[in-house]
């Protein structure tokens, strides 16, 4: 038997959280050939269907009001002093973050990147820091020029920066952000924790697409209505 690929394992382990969670969709007629076969398996049905579960909003923080933080301007040219000034102040902000002085470590952050504004992991790496400080607006500001961000316009297949982005919008309660960065932080890079992370917001982010799905399901019905009232 050829042995599963990462990312069909992940997909695999969302679609067992889908059922889990809304076990009404296995009796979809496009997925009768998986109910039968877990029938064959001994499976049972209740008449009665399992209602989907209200968000647990658990652990979701109100929204940080962080100032923006410098990030340096990308176009200039960053010589091979800059580089290692950046790679100085990396390795000093690496030590105070290690020590817990995270306030501090985010200063030389920062410097390293006015000294290397083009280098992506250092955004991911900052954005890291404002996480464990419990300010995820500033991890991931939404005008797409701070840290997490920043680091994925730069190198888009940056694994820390889905990771953190991932991480930051389960703080705030974004569920289906998360889920999408934190997968692919997972199919990036593979770690435990990312896929703690992942399997932490799945339910969430299931129950999020059903409330989605019924609210859009209701605009259609409202819709439909509507043209049969215009020609009653």
């Amino acid at each position: 038997m050829e042995s599963m690929e990462k990312e069909q394992l992940l997909q695999l382990q969302a679609f067992v959280e889908l059922c889990r969670h809304k076990p009404e969709v296995l009796h979809k007629q496009e997925l009768a050939f998986f109910k039968n076969y877990l029938e064959r398996w001994g499976a049972s049905w209740s008449n009665r269907m399992v209602s989907r579960k209200e968000l647990d909003n658990t652990g979701v923080i109100e929204p940080d009001n962080e100032p923006p933080f410098e990030n340096g301007d990308a176009s200039i040219e960053v010589t091979d002093e800059m580089l290692e000034e950046s790679s100085e102040k990396r390795s000093q902000a690496m030590e105070l973050q290690n020590e817990g002085k995270l306030e501090e470590s985010i200063k030389l952050w920062t410097e390293a990147i006015l000294k290397n504004p083009s280098g992506a992991v250092l955004f991911a790496k900052r954005a890291n820091v404002l996480l464990k400080l419990e300010k995820p607006n500033a991890a991931i500001r939404d005008h797409g020029l701070e840290d997490a961000n920043r680091a994925l316009e730069l190198n888009p297949d940056q694994p820390l920066a889905y990771k953190i982005r991932g991480r930051a919008n389960r703080l705030l309660g974004n569920w289906e952000e998360a889920a999408k960065d934190l997968a692919m932080a997972c199919k990036l890079d593979y770690t435990d924790e990312a896929n703690e992370w992942l399997k932490e917001v799945m339910p969430n982010y299931w129950s999020a697409i059903y409330m989605q799905e019924l609210f859009t399901k209701n605009i259609e019905t409202s819709t439909e209505d509507s043209r049969l009232h215009a020609f009653v």
